[in-house]
């Protein structure tokens, strides 16, 4: 049995694909395998519901959002907990305030550290850093994070590339993400498709669309709100949600008013309960996700979970893998060709719905079964680094 912990920069509430991906670990790897606990920093307002939750002092962002800048390191009453843990094995999700933490609490007490590149950080330092020498300098500190650690994950195969192309050198190990979203069978999800329709307020038999996410720029929803745009004007019915929120929430509205979209669009701010997150997924009949930033999108694979397809754009990191029409749709990253792929599928119901299989046997694994490959992986890594420490002491003492 492994004592282990997941160390983010967010945890829930805050909808962001590794703060839920951190939360699931330690929740099943808790219930399954051993102690885990997932550290983060405090939430104003908000208190836990899952067990082995650690939350650490923290300051807001004014630029990201719902984001907090965490200080644990001044947090006496953190640390005294965290002095207490037998940790065997730490795993950083992030290589800033979180990791850097896990970092040094694996070297203070000789324990391995896991570390998992889970964005695409050069996008995030150049939208905030004027200069491409600053932003090649924080791309480096964030390639020495990694070679720091004791094994490197990526959870889609194909971000080796960008991970490559950013400097790391080394051994990367491919762990997939899961959903704690899925369905039963049939009848369940027409049930949770009737409220779903009733909690996004749909009062029409047209199809649903459905974004949740991080309202930000970054993930491409510009393109996608110019894209619905040419969807009205060709005449194609259609209801679009967005649920979430972020730091561009409020020009994404104001450019749907300035559209002409509000009778189509909504916004549904966040959903933080998770049966009421998946009434809204099986309401869905196509997920649209054009980000062309995120690696390894939860939100896809939740949608997958109640057999919902999603719209990707070609080439995006996120929709390695996908074959149009057959586990998902893939569109050019541009307005009128995402636009006329919206159209084609909402005109073809059938494919929609084999598509929606189709996507839920590639993509939708269960995070229980996740927990299992990852507590093997960490088993592994915790024996070899037993292993070379022991290796050490013998050598030193001959």
């Amino acid at each position: 049995m492994l004592i282990t912990g997941q160390f983010n920069d967010s945890l829930p509430p805050i909808m962001d694909g590794v703060a839920i991906t951190a939360a699931n670990y330690a929740y099943w790897l808790n219930k399954k395998h051993g102690p885990s606990f997932a550290v983060g920093p405090k939430v104003p307002d908000y208190t836990d519901d899952q067990e082995n939750i650690l939350r650490f002092m923290s300051l807001p962002l004014q630029r990201s959002g719902p984001y907090r800048l965490g200080i644990p390191r001044i947090d006496r009453s953190f640390n005294k907990i965290i002095d207490e843990i037998p940790f065997d094995l730490v795993h950083a999700h992030c290589p800033f305030v979180s990791g850097n933490y896990a970092y040094n609490l694996a070297s203070t007490r000789k324990i391995p550290m896991v570390a998992t590149f889970h964005s695409k950080y050069r996008d995030d330092f150049a939208s905030i850093m004027k200069l491409d020498v600053t932003v090649d300098q924080a791309v480096e500190m964030v390639v020495r994070f990694y070679e720091k650690a004791d094994a490197v994950w990526v959870p889609n195969e194909g971000i080796i590339e960008t991970f490559r192309e950013y400097g790391f050198k080394g051994d990367i190990d491919v762990i997939p993400n899961g959903s704690d979203i899925g369905v039963t069978g049939e009848e369940e999800r027409r049930n949770l498709a009737s409220a779903g329709r009733e909690r996004l307020n749909i009062g029409n038999n047209d199809p649903v669309l459905l974004y949740v996410g991080q309202h930000r720029w970054v993930k491409n929803l510009k393109m996608l709100l110019q894209s619905l745009n040419m969807l009205k004007e060709s005449g194609t019915a259609f209801n679009m949600r967005f649920v979430g929120s972020g730091s561009e929430a409020g020009e994404m509205k104001h450019m749907v008013k300035k559209s002409g979209l509000s009778q189509h669009v909504e916004f549904m701010g966040p959903i933080y309960e998770r049966d009421a997150l998946r009434e809204a997924y099986a309401a869905a009949d196509l997920f649209v996700f054009p980000s062309m930033y995120d690696n390894a999108s939860l939100a896809t694979r939740e949608a997958a979970g109640l057999k919902v397809p999603t719209l990707f754009c070609t080439g995006a990191t996120t929709a390695k893998g996908i074959e149009d029409g057959k586990s998902g749709f893939l569109a050019d990253n541009e307005t009128q060709k995402f636009g006329e792929k919206l159209k084609s599928i909402l005109d073809q119901p059938d494919l929609l719905r084999t598509t929606g299989e189709g996507a839920h046997s590639f993509l939708y694994m269960p995070w229980e079964k996740v927990a299992d490959i990852v507590n093997e992986k960490y088993e592994e890594i915790v024996g070899r680094f037993k292993t070379e420490k022991l290796k050490h002491i013998v050598a030193r003492n001959r």
